[in-house]
């Protein structure tokens, strides 16, 4: 069973599970259901995104990352697919018995959708960087709109989503920087092959525009202090990687566990 769960990125599902706990906390409070909608998006909607895409990733993984589940032979394809698609029909129908509005029933189904979207032929986005970014930063930022909408309808916090959108959108393509071996064994366009340490700029610019943006949304002086130590954090993280030119390939998954480390430091001091 464990191989199974390791189909599923650990630090993505840690990243949905402090998320949507967090979008509750920002609604007023979190409560006992919201916990068990929490394990409910981790373990069933990010996990099939997650575990459907290591099946249609399966022959690339061969090349860069031969120690999963999969090309490792701990789990056969065959199966993998099977779980996967139990995994898609439950995240279709658990949220027709836990959804409060259509807003909320319309997020929990744009989980598997994206998932889809990403990875399943013939669109298959995965193949294509700003497509594939703004699937991925869609994924990233549903599971907090679920907490909060889940327990409040209006759209106070409107601006907050939008700025976490843009920090997604910033960050994520530096993925493309670890995937350039399998992207030219594919095919597939990598931004990082095209433009070098040029990319650099895309997140920076990203973060320096979400900076801006903070400025003129009104969502309280707390979580404006968050938003700006998450992006100068960011910025000086890529600045750092970007100077000493060492092990760049690691500058992504750098920031990600940068990112859980102050959500999970800032919603347990938001709770409190």
């Amino acid at each position: 069973m464990l191989s199974y769960i390791r189909l599923c990125r650990i630090d993505v599902a840690i990243i949905a599970f402090i998320s949507y706990l967090f979008g509750a906390e920002l609604a007023g409070g979190t409560h006992g259901y919201d916990l068990v909608i929490a394990v409910l998006v981790t373990l069933i909607s990010t996990n099939f995104i997650y575990s459907f895409n290591s099946w249609t990733d399966r022959e690339i993984d061969r090349i860069s990352k031969p120690y999963r589940p999969i090309p490792s032979g701990k789990i056969k394809p065959a199966y993998a697919l099977f779980y996967s698609l139990v995994l898609l029909v439950l995240s279709i129908i658990y949220p027709l018995f836990v959804y409060k509005s259509y807003l909320t029933l319309f997020l929990f189904l744009l989980l598997p959708a994206l998932g889809l979207l990403y990875s399943a032929k013939p669109i298959r986005l995965r193949q294509y960087p700003i497509p594939a970014a703004i699937t991925i930063s869609l994924g990233l930022i549903t599971p907090i709109m679920l907490g909060y909408f889940m327990n409040r309808s209006d759209s106070g916090l409107a601006g907050l989503f939008f700025v976490l959108f843009i920090f997604c959108l910033s960050v994520v393509p530096l993925k493309k920087i670890e995937e350039v071996e399998e992207d030219r064994m594919t095919g597939y366009s990598n931004l990082f092959s095209k433009w070098g340490l040029w990319l650099l700029i895309w997140p920076i610019s990203g973060l320096i525009l979400e900076l801006i943006l903070i400025q003129f949304f009104h969502f309280g002086n707390i979580l404006k202090a968050y938003l700006f130590i998450l992006s100068i954090s960011s910025i000086t993280c890529i600045l750092f990687f970007g100077i000493f030119r060492n092990k760049l390939y690691l500058l992504y998954q750098t920031i990600i566990y940068m990112v859980i480390i102050e959500v999970c430091i800032f919603f347990f001091c938001y709770s409190w």
